[in-house]
C-alpha cells in the first residue's frame, strides 16, 4: 500500500481523459487533430502524462500554458536504472490508419545540454516505430535517432510520415537516461498530430459523467431503517419533495431541510428524510425541478451480496496460492483467475533501513494477502485487517449470527473442512504473520515490519509474473505487537476448533509480547517507501495496551490487565489520531493507531473488566456521539470531516483513504449501538454507508459493482484491464480509498487540479492510474465486510452463502472506458525452456521466426533484437 509514497512506476496509464468529469479542454480543435491536447492553456495535461521506471524521477506541473517537467532522478544503467525510457512523456490511446499522411509538430525546450528520443508508435511488444522524429527516412540508424538540445534554447520541430498500418500506438518522448543532468527542465508546448485526410479518428473526449441533484444509497434502503437523501440545489427554502413510485405516482411526501453550504464538498443543499416511508419498491425522489435515479427499498439480498463479495476481496487476493474460478464469486470468473504469486516467497533481510543490499539471510514468508494493488505484505497492517475480520465473527458469536459463516458459506477452498470459513480466510493471514517471526538470535520473537519487492511495479502485472527480488525489512516493536495482539484473538477463536493451532497462535502471541517489552522503542522509520508503503511509527504505547488487552482477554492473566490498567489508553477511545503517519486525522483507528481495538475487543468481553463496564460504555457512546455530531453537521451525512493531511503536509483536507476512516468510525458508532441499542447509533451506521454508496458529492458508489453508478477501476496491479489490455476489471465488493485532497499522484495532477483549490470531498477521480485515491487494500475492505454485515444482521439477517448481486456491467451508467493496447511490467527479458532453465528468450525466438518467415526485414530484425538486449519499458 502506497501511503505518503509516489510511486516511482507509473507506467502503463491510459491515454484518454477517463476519469469522471475530467474533459479535455484548452485545445485547437479542427478535423483531423489525433490529440487530446495541444497547447494545456487550461491548465488540463490529459492524456500527457509523465511515467518513471525506477530509479527515475520526475516532478510536473502545468503552467502557462506550458506542460513543465523537472527531472529529479534521470535513472539509466550508471544509476542503477535501464536507459533514456527510465523518464517518459507521453499521449496514449491514438489510431494511425494504414495510408494515411499525417503532421507531427511541438516545441520542447530543455534547462540543460541534453538529448531527448521521440517516438509514435507501440506501447508493448513488438515495439514498431512509425515515426522517429526528424529526420526521419525509414532508416535503421533513424530508429536510434537521439536528438541534441541546447540549454534554454526552444525548438520548434514539424514532420511528417504516412502510416503503413493501422495500429492503436502512443506518442512518447524519452527524456532520461546517462545524457540528461539531474534537475534538467523540459517544456513541452504546440503538441499536434493531425491527420491530413481523415477525421474518423479524431480525438474525442469521453462524455462527461452528469451526478443527479438528488443522491442516494445506489444499492438501496433498508424497510425499517433510516432513509435520507441530499438534494443539491441553491434553493434554500424548505420544499415539497415526493417520493415517486415505478409509475411516477406520488407515494409519500415530506418538507426538506435547508442545510446552507456544505463546506467540505462546496455544495448547497438540502436533506430529504424519508425514514418514515416503509413500503417496499423501486422509486425516485422528486424535489422542484430535481429528480434522483432510481433506488430500491426493503430486503438485505443485495447486500449479503455485497458481504459475500467484500469477504472474496481476500481470496483473490491471497499469495502463495492459486485463485481458482470456481471460488471467484462475482465479475469475469475465468479472467480474474491466476496462477499462484510468490508460490515460494523466501526474501531477503535486510539488516539495515537505509541498505537495500545488506544482506541478513533469507526466511520464508509465504502466505498472507497482499496488502493492496502492488505485492508488498504489512504486518502492521495484515494484523489489523486480520482483526477486523475475526471482530466481525467475534460479534456474530455475541449475537448467535455466527451460522452466516459456517463451514460451506465462503467461496474458498477450505469450505468443506468443518471449521467456519471466515475463520479460515482470517487464518490464511494469521499463519502468515507468525512466519514473519524472528526466528533466532538478540531479536527473536520480534515481527519483521515487511516484505515487498525490491522495486516499485508497474501495472499490467500477475502476482506470478513478479520476478523483483524480495526484501524484508528490519523488525519494529509496533509490528511485534500488532501480531501479538491479532494472534491472542485468533487463539481463543479457533480454542474449541482446532486446539493446536489455538495454542500455537497463543504462544507467538505471548513470545512477541515478551520480545517487544524487551524491545520497546524499534520503529519503522517514516519515509521508507522504496518498493513498499512506509507504515512508519514514532510510538508503541497504543500498540501494547491493543496487545494487553487480547492477551487478557485470551488468558485471564492478571499481568496483562495491570498492563491495560497502567496504559494511558485503558478505556479511551480517541476520536483524533496523532500516531504513525497520521496528524489530527478525524477517526478512532488505523493501522497505526490501534489503541482503540482493544477497547472495542472489551465490549465484547465487557465480563473481564471487573466493574469498569460503564466506563468503557462512557467511552464508546462519547466517540460515537461525536461521530453522529459529525454527520448531522455534513450535507451528505458522514460521519468524517476535514483533517491535516498528514504528519509532513499542513495542508488541510481529506486524507488518502478517508473513505477507510468513514468505515471505520462507523465501527465505532455500531459498537456504541451494540452496548446501547439506541437507534440513533444505527441511523449512524446506516448514514456513513449510505455516504459510502452514493449519497456522497461525487455521485459515486465507491463500492465496486454495486450502484448504478460504481466505481470501476481500483488501482490494482492485476485488475487492470483499463490500462492493459488482457487484463481483468476489479470484482464486485471493493471499496476504494475515496477524495485526498493530497493529490499525490501523476493522474490526479494531470488533470488540471490544483491541491487546496479542489474542495476536499470532490478530490476524487475513478481510474486505475489515480492511486493516490482509487487504491484498494486489505485493511479497508475488511470494515466494509464487517459494516455490511453488522446492516443485515439489524435488518433481517444475513442470507448464509448469497450470490453476488452485483450491477451488471450493461446496466451502469459510465463505469468503464475503452482500455489500451497491452503493455505489462513483465516485459522484461525473461529466459525460457521446457526446463524452466536456461534456453533462448522466448521474444528472441519469436523474432527469429518472423525474420526467417519473411515477415520482417534485416534491419528491422537487428532492431527488435537490440530492443529485447535493452529491455525497453
Amino acid at each position: 500500500m502506497m501511503k505518503k509514497s509516489i510511486r516511482r512506476t507509473v507506467c502503463a496509464a491510459m491515454a484518454a481523459v477517463l476519469c469522471t468529469g475530467i474533459s479535455a479542454s484548452g485545445m485547437t480543435a479542427y478535423a483531423g487533430q489525433q490529440l487530446g491536447q495541444t497547447d494545456f492553456s487550461e491548465g488540463i495535461g490529459l492524456p500527457w502524462h509523465v511515467c518513471e521506471s525506477a530509479p527515475g524521477e520526475m516532478d510536473f506541473e502545468i503552467k502557462d500554458g506550458e506542460y513543465i517537467v523537472t527531472i529529479v532522478n534521470p535513472g539509466g544503467a550508471s544509476r542503477g536504472g535501464e536507459d533514456r525510457w527510465d523518464c517518459q512523456f507521453r499521449h496514449r490511446g491514438l489510431t494511425l490508419v494504414s495510408g494515411c499522411t499525417y503532421e507531427v509538430a511541438f516545441d520542447i525546450t530543455a534547462s540543460n545540454d541534453c538529448t531527448y528520443y521521440t517516438k509514435i508508435g507501440d506501447m508493448a511488444e513488438p515495439f514498431t516505430e512509425d515515426w522517429h522524429g526528424n529526420p526521419d527516412d525509414g532508416s535503421f540508424e533513424s530508429y536510434w535517432n537521439v536528438q541534441p538540445l541546447t540549454a534554454n534554447q526552444k525548438v520548434s520541430v514539424k514532420g511528417t510520415f504516412t502510416a503503413k498500418r493501422t495500429a492503436e500506438v502512443e506518442w512518447a518522448f524519452h527524456i532520461g537516461g546517462e545524457s540528461v543532468p539531474e534537475g534538467t527542465v523540459f517544456t513541452f508546448d504546440n503538441m499536434s498530430l493531425v491527420c491530413t485526410n481523415s477525421d474518423e479518428y479524431d480525438y474525442k473526449a469521453p462524455e462527461e459523467w452528469n451526478r443527479a441533484a438528488i443522491v442516494t444509497n445506489q444499492v438501496g434502503y433498508f424497510t425499517k431503517a433510516e432513509k435520507k437523501a441530499t438534494w443539491i440545489t441553491d434553493n434554500q427554502k424548505e420544499t415539497k419533495f415526493s417520493v415517486l413510485d415505478a409509475s411516477g405516482n406520488e407515494v409519500f411526501s415530506d418538507e426538506s431541510e435547508p442545510m446552507g453550504t456544505d463546506k467540505d464538498s462546496g455544495d448547497s443543499v438540502q436533506i430529504l428524510d424519508f425514514s418514515d416511508f416503509e413500503e417496499e419498491g423501486t422509486y425516485t425522489l422528486k424535489a422542484g425541478d430535481s429528480v434522483s435515479r432510481e433506488f430500491t427499498i426493503g430486503g438485505t439480498d443485495k447486500y449479503s451480496g455485497m458481504l459475500y463479495d467484500a469477504l472474496n476481496y481476500f481470496y483473490q487476493n491471497r499469495s502463495g496460492i492459486a485463485v481458482e474460478s470456481q471460488y471467484i464469486t462475482s465479475g469475469d470468473k475465468t479472467a480474474l483467475a491466476r496462477s499462484a504469486g510468490h508460490s515460494s516467497d523466501v526474501a531477503r533481510i535486510t539488516t539495515d533501513w537505509n541498505d537495500l543490499q545488506s544482506n541478513g539471510g533469507t526466511q520464508d514468508v509465504t502466505g498472507g494477502w497482499y496488502d493492496a494493488g502492488d505485492h508488498g505484505k504489512y504486518v502492521v497492517n495484515g494484523g489489523l485487517s486480520a482483526w477486523i475480520m475475526q471482530n466481525q465473527y467475534e460479534r456474530a458469536l455475541k449475537n448467535g449470527t455466527e451460522a452466516a459463516y459456517a463451514d460451506g458459506t465462503m467461496n474458498i477452498p477450505e469450505n468443506a473442512n468443518g471449521c467456519p470459513d471466515l475463520l479460515d480466510e482470517a487464518r490464511w493471514e494469521t499463519e502468515w504473520l507468525m512466519k514473519m517471526m524472528v526466528q533466532s538470535g538478540e531479536y527473536e520473537g520480534m515481527a519483521y515490519h515487511k516484505v515487498h519487492d525490491i522495486k516499485w511495479t508497474a501495472l499490467g502485472l500477475a502476482p506470478a509474473d513478479d520476478t523483483e527480488e524480495r526484501i524484508i525489512k528490519p523488525p519494529t516493536t509496533t509490528a511485534t505487537l500488532n501480531l501479538s495482539a491479532a494472534c491472542a484473538q485468533t487463539a481463543r477463536l479457533w480454542k474449541d476448533i482446532d486446539k493446536s493451532f489455538s495454542e500455537q497462535c497463543l504462544s507467538a502471541a505471548v513470545k512477541a509480547y515478551d520480545a517487544a517489552k524487551k524491545n520497546p522503542d524499534m520503529y519503522a522509520p517514516l519515509d521508507q517507501s522504496i518498493g513498499g508503503g512506509p507504515y512508519g511509527d514514532t510510538d508503541a504505547s497504543d500498540e501494547f495496551y491493543w496487545a494487553a488487552s487480547e492477551l487478557y482477554i485470551a488468558t485471564g492473566d492478571e499481568k496483562y490487565l495491570s498492563d491495560m490498567k497502567s496504559s494511558e489508553w485503558y478505556l479511551n477511545i480517541p476520536t483524533s489520531l496523532s500516531k504513525g503517519e497520521a496528524d489530527g486525522a478525524v477517526g478512532s483507528f488505523d493501522w497505526g493507531n490501534t489503541a482503540a481495538l482493544g477497547s472495542l475487543s472489551l465490549v465484547l468481553s465487557k465480563e473481564c473488566l471487573k466493574g469498569d463496564e460503564s466506563k468503557l460504555e462512557a467511552a464508546v457512546t462519547s466517540a460515537a456521539d461525536k461521530f453522529i455530531e459529525m454527520e448531522e453537521s455534513q450535507g451528505y451525512g458522514q460521519p468524517y470531516g476535514q483533517s491535516k493531511l498528514s504528519y509532513s503536509d499542513d495542508t488541510v483536507g481529506y486524507v488518502w483513504g478517508s473513505n477507510s476512516f468513514v468505515a471505520d468510525n462507523a465501527m465505532i458508532i455500531a459498537a456504541a449501538y451494540d452496548m446501547t441499542k439506541d437507534e440513533d447509533y444505527l441511523d449512524g451506521v446506516v448514514s456513513a454507508v449510505d455516504y459510502l454508496l452514493g449519497r456522497n458529492p461525487m455521485d459515486y458508489s465507491y463500492v465496486t459493482g454495486y450502484g448504478s453508478h460504481a466505481v470501476a477501476n481500483p488501482h490494482h496491479r492485476y485488475w487492470s484491464a483499463q490500462a492493459v489490455e488482457g487484463f481483468p476489471s476489479a470484482p464486485a465488493g471493493v471499496l476504494v480509498g475515496g477524495p485526498n485532497s493530497g493529490m499525490q499522484d501523476p493522474w490526479v495532477m494531470g488533470s488540471g487540479w490544483k491541491k487546496g483549490e479542489i474542495a476536499p470531498a470532490k478530490c476524487y477521480l475513478d481510474n486505475v492510474e489515480a492511486w493516490s485515491v482509487n487504491e484498494c487494500t486489505i485493511n479497508w475492505n475488511a470494515p466494509l465486510a464487517w459494516l455490511t454485515a453488522f446492516l443485515c444482521d439489524e435488518n433481517g439477517g444475513i442470507k448464509a452463502g448469497a450470490v453476488s448481486m452485483a450491477t451488471p456491467d450493461s446496466e451502469k451508467a459510465q463505469n468503464t472506458a475503452e482500455p489500451s493496447v497491452p503493455e505489462s511490467a513483465s516485459d522484461n527479458f525473461v529466459q525460457t525452456s521446457s526446463s524452466g532453465e536456461g534456453g533462448f528468450p522466448l521474444k528472441t525466438v519469436i523474432i527469429l521466426a518472423a525474420s526467417l518467415a519473411g515477415l520482417i526485414t534485416v534491419e528491422v530484425l537487428v532492431y527488435k533484437l537490440i530492443k529485447l538486449r535493452r529491455t525497453k519499458k
